[in-house]
């Protein structure tokens, strides 16, 4: 029996990408089952994922989680690397979520957000990893930047 069902918990959105992360293909089955293996191990409640649209820059289904966000406690997220590129609509979703009181999980990293702060870390690792990964390409493509 589904004890779930007695429970308060509304549960947690799975949000999952049809297109490439920063450059990477990950089956959606892949991204599901790393958010499942994620929430039960953290004992979270998992609602069904919701997959993105494969257009680049798409973001119709997050902005439908929003929309619903008082039907659940929360989001996870298969990756960070999800999260819009420009920093003004990631802070207004990611406000908007820890506004209503809702946790945001980010399975692959394992990190936890549930509070404003923790956004301004978030936008510091996207940048770190976005600078390392532009330095790590020129070092590897020095030829394509001689003169």
């Amino acid at each position: 029996m589904n004890t779930h069902k007695f429970k308060k918990d509304l549960g947690y959105r799975g949000y999952i990408f049809s297109r490439d992360i920063k450059g990477n293909f990950i089956p959606q089955r892949v991204q599901n089952l790393v958010i499942k293996d994620f929430c039960k191990r953290k004992n979270l409640f998992f609602k069904l994922s919701s997959a993105e649209y494969i257009m680049e820059n798409s973001f119709l289904m997050l902005r439908s989680i929003l929309k619903d966000v008082k039907l659940i406690d929360g989001v996870v997220f298969y990756s960070i690397e999800m999260l819009p590129s420009k920093k003004k609509l990631r802070e207004d979703i990611l406000n908007n979520l820890i506004k209503n009181k809702k946790k945001i999980f980010f399975a692959l990293e394992e990190i936890e957000i549930n509070h404003i702060k923790a956004i301004k870390k978030i936008d510091m690792l996207i940048n770190i990893k976005d600078a390392y990964m532009k330095d790590n390409l020129i070092k590897k493509n020095k030829s394509l930047f001689k003169y």
